[in-house]
């Protein structure tokens, strides 16, 4: 029986998300999946450097699924398992979106949902031939890239399996279980991925396959994961009456819902009898300007009496508001805080607006030039990573960090007690510290942003040094020169090295390298397909330098050459590094 890993990475940026421990559900399902198909599966979360390595690089096939924010993650383990020789494949919705971009680090890409794709993938990987009639697929094929069209249906729901949890390997026990019992959206959010990935057409699960799962949970919390729980009022009614009929005895659920799910009356009292005790709402702006912006389809008394209706029916509130819109300021930003104050909200997350891929927002900002980075791992709802219409760019990331301190401030943890319970302080008090860290460890970015928004490329250093030993050289080595090139360009740091590397002149370029280049830095390419290597000590001391770099930077990419010579010269056995530090990267050319 054949191994399969599956990885979702998760990322090394400092962000309340990091903090909820619950798995998303593509890599359960797709192990369900593939178990019933004959695999023998292993799940794993986790960031490069705690990854369990020896019981991953043994597998047969090792599949990686990533959103935006975890991309550069999932690219730096997929580079480490190219340099072992294992094949990489990733999937996800970044992916989707982006296969050249993540062509660049796997060798396959699965688009679409993953679910109809992965095990015909596997069947043609073992039968050593191309999978180019495997729908979704993306891969090279010699010098041609390949995309193999989307199937022409998406899966219905009720043909995929129950998600097993029992896959995921040296985990600790899940908090909240996250449940799936939709997929799509006829909305139409300019924002959100989820209509151009999903589609517009919502895809249900019966009631009794939903009831059967949940039955599995009795006592435990869930999640329901659907984008909007509460699309259909009469289908979402009948679960709640089979969930109290059955008695299925959850301790508590959640959901993500539109406001519209607060006017239904018998819809309140269901979700509060069936054990739902808090909504998580897509409130988005108190501002109609922003509102219809954001193509939302809901007012600002819309909102108001969402709160309140669901604090009358015992149900708690986290709402989720948007800053950075077209039409935000800096007073927007402020009397949205006051809004969530006295309105009574229990939690809340104030989220910048990020311009997804494959969103109508990315194409937007795309074409007019106001994006300031590509640096995936910051696409996180916690970083400013465009240019707003009437905000700076750091006037954005101030006022988000300092709106959140004002509504998880000490005064306002106890203010709600009386009104929906101690848990709305236990939410708020995590929340008062979540935001005080999250400010501490992210005092880099101001100043980032401002290199992000350097116009022109800016030189660094323009070097074309002699990097010579003027000792003898070691038994074995050769010596010659060794070039370098630096530059900047939108905070961006790359560094090209040509010529031969020995162990006596890399002392010098380390010295060199550190000299023109940052304490800490936000992006560092460097590109060593024009580099060889006078011995197996000189290309291990090399990696060690890589490996330092990668702990200096935020992302590291190292750029080599197609051809597999380097590849090997480079990653011979017994000098790899230890865990995934740096993206490994082919040349284009």
């Amino acid at each position: 029986m054949k191994k399969v890993v599956l990885i979702e990475p998760q990322s090394k940026e400092d962000h309340v998300y990091k903090n909820v421990r619950m798995p998303r559900l593509g890599l359960p399902l797709l192990g369900a999946q593939l178990k019933a198909a004959g695999y023998r599966v292993e799940l794993y979360l986790g960031t490069g450097e705690t990854l369990p390595w020896p019981r991953i690089v043994d597998a047969d096939f090792v599949g990686i699924s990533t959103i935006t924010a975890t991309s550069t993650e999932a690219y730096r383990i997929a580079g480490y398992l190219r340099s072992r020789g294992l094949t990489a494949v990733l999937g996800g919705i970044h992916p989707h979106f982006m296969p050249d971009e993540a062509l660049e680090h796997a060798d396959y890409v699965l688009r679409g949902e993953a679910e109809q794709t992965i095990v015909p993938l596997l069947r043609a990987l073992e039968q050593g031939r191309p999978p180019r009639e495997v729908p979704g697929v993306s891969f090279r094929d010699g010098s041609e890239i390949v995309h193999n069209p989307l199937s022409e249906a998406p899966p219905e729901m009720e043909q995929l399996p129950l998600p097993d949890f029992s896959l995921f390997k040296e985990q600790k026990p899940f908090r909240t279980i996250p449940v799936m019992t939709s997929r799509g959206c006829p909305y139409n959010c300019n924002f959100c991925s989820v209509t151009p990935m999903f589609g517009r057409r919502y895809r249900f699960r019966s009631a009794d396959s939903v009831l059967e799962e949940l039955a599995a949970y009795r006592g435990r919390s869930v999640f329901f994961c659907d984008d909007n729980f509460t699309a259909n009022p009469a289908r979402s009614k009948e679960l709640f009456r089979g969930m109290i009929e059955r008695k299925i005895g959850l301790k508590s659920w959640g959901a993500q819902m539109r406001v519209e799910a607060s006017q239904d009356q018998e819809m309140l009292e269901l979700m509060q009898r069936s054990g739902g005790d808090m909504a998580f709402v897509g409130l988005e702006s108190i501002n109609p300007e922003t509102l219809a912006a954001l193509n939302k389809q809901q007012t600002v008394k819309d909102v108001s009496e969402c709160v309140r209706r669901f604090h009358e029916s015992g149900i708690r509130v986290h709402g989720m508001f948007i800053f950075g819109s077209e039409a935000d300021t800096v007073q927007t930003i402020r009397d949205t805080v006051d809004f969530a104050i006295d309105s009574r909200i229990d939690s809340l997350q104030f989220a910048i607006l990020t311009p997804l891929p494959g969103t109508p927002l990315f194409h937007q900002l795309e074409a007019e030039g106001r994006l300031l980075t590509r640096q995936w791992a910051l696409y996180d709802g916690h970083h400013a990573v465009f240019q707003p219409a009437r905000l700076s760019p750091e006037e954005l990331q101030r006022e988000t960090v300092a709106a959140f301190k004002r509504f998880y401030s000490f005064r306002n943890i106890f203010s709600n007690v009386f009104h929906t319970g101690w848990g709305t302080y236990l939410y708020r008090s995590v929340g008062w510290w979540l935001t005080r860290h999250f400010e501490r460890k992210n005092r880099w970015y101001e100043p980032a942003l401002k290199r992000l928004q350097a116009i022109e490329p800016k030189p660094v250093a323009l070097l074309f040094k002699r990097l010579q030993a003027q000792t003898s050289p070691a038994v074995g080595e050769k010596t010659d020169s060794l070039k370098l090139f630096f530059v900047e360009k939108k905070g961006i740091l790359h560094l090209r090295l040509r010529g031969l590397i020995s162990s006596l002149n890399l002392p010098e370029l380390i010295r060199t390298v550190r000299s023109f280049s940052p304490g800490r830095y936000l992006h560092l390419v460097v590109n060593v397909e024009g580099l060889r290597f006078a011995s197996g000590k000189a290309a291990a001391a090399f990696i060690r330098f890589l490996e330092r770099l990668g702990g200096r930077t935020r992302r590291l990419q190292v750029v080599i050459s197609r051809n597999g010579g380097q590849k090997a010269s480079l990653f011979d056995r017994g000098r790899r590094p230890k865990s995934p530090r740096f993206e490994l990267l082919y040349s284009k050319r």
